[in-house]
């Protein structure tokens, strides 16, 4: 076999196996939807072509990537235009797409719809190095953190926060049977802080319930996050040299290292998992699962 063909088929290989999924999940107080930006623009530039899939209602990443807002998910009962419309890149190499729309519509969406969708889906989830979800909370709709490869728990000190990490665990470990979750604290004043906020939903956790939570890291409460908001930048470009950048740029490249792909599957893409999951929760009586 030539040098040439052995790096033919080495690419085709390559390109069937899609990106890995890390779906972010946690109480509005958390900062999920920042924590995710900013990963993904870490991750955008230590090159390693992060997709963001946003499936909370808002543009909320769009926004804070500086990108321009798109159509929906939700939006395409009524359009033709396809995945195309639903998907913006950044000029910080990172692609989005928009999958947000209520779960009870997401269940009816018709085959013809889903099969239009899915094709290039595939393409780009393929293309890219790690997929980034900012999930919903799962007591409003946990499909899309339910078909995720990883699970990201995003603890943080307020005092909701603890509540709904142990309610959400107990949710997506007895009804989906996922049984190990990373656990990241945002928005804490030092390590020590975030260890014992770590130590004492690990407590809780084992009393009650069967799972794993692996700690991954800490994002240290910083001023500046509010303000590169404001200015519609991510913060790892306003404020490349302030501590919680350096946190995110150091949590991105440790991040690919935290897959397990506790549903062991390969191949089965994240569109058809969606799918799948979604018509199954309203089948099950949807929001009887909350």
């Amino acid at each position: 076999m030539t040098v040439d063909q052995a790096h033919s088929l080495r690419k085709m290989t390559a390109r069937s196996v899609r990106a890995p999924s890390f779906a972010f999940i946690g109480t509005a107080s958390c900062g999920v939807t920042s924590v995710v930006t900013e990963l993904a623009v870490a991750l955008g530039s230590q090159g390693l072509r992060p997709l963001v899939l946003d499936c909370v209602p808002g543009q909320h990443q769009a926004r804070r990537l500086g990108a321009p807002t798109t159509a929906t998910l939700e939006s395409q009962v009524v359009s033709m235009a396809g995945l195309e419309e639903m998907t913006t890149h950044s000029r910080h190499d990172v692609t989005l797409v928009n999958l947000y729309a209520r779960p009870e519509d997401r269940a009816l969406f018709s085959a013809q719809l889903w099969l239009r969708l899915g094709s290039p889906f595939g393409a780009l989830e393929r293309d890219a190095g790690v997929v980034l979800i900012d999930a919903p909370d799962p007591a409003f709709d946990p499909v899309p953190a339910s078909v995720a490869d990883n699970l990201v728990l995003v603890l943080s000190p307020a005092p909701e926060s603890l509540t709904g990490a142990y309610a959400t665990i107990k949710r997506l470990a007895s009804q989906f049977g996922r049984q190990c979750f990373n656990i990241l604290v945002n928005r804490v004043r030092h390590l020590e802080e975030a260890r014992e906020l770590f130590s004492r939903l690990s407590m809780v956790v084992a009393e009650f319930l069967s799972v794993s939570l692996r700690w991954v890291g800490f994002v240290p409460e910083d001023r500046v996050m509010r303000r590169s908001q404001t200015l519609h930048r991510p913060l790892m470009e306003a404020f490349p040299q302030s501590e919680a950048a350096s946190a995110f740029s150091q949590l991105a490249a440790v991040l690919p290292q935290w897959h397990t792909q506790e549903m062991g599957r390969t191949s089965t893409g994240f569109m058809d998992m969606l799918i799948a999951a979604s018509r199954d929760w309203a089948e099950e009586g949807g929001k009887s699962w909350s």
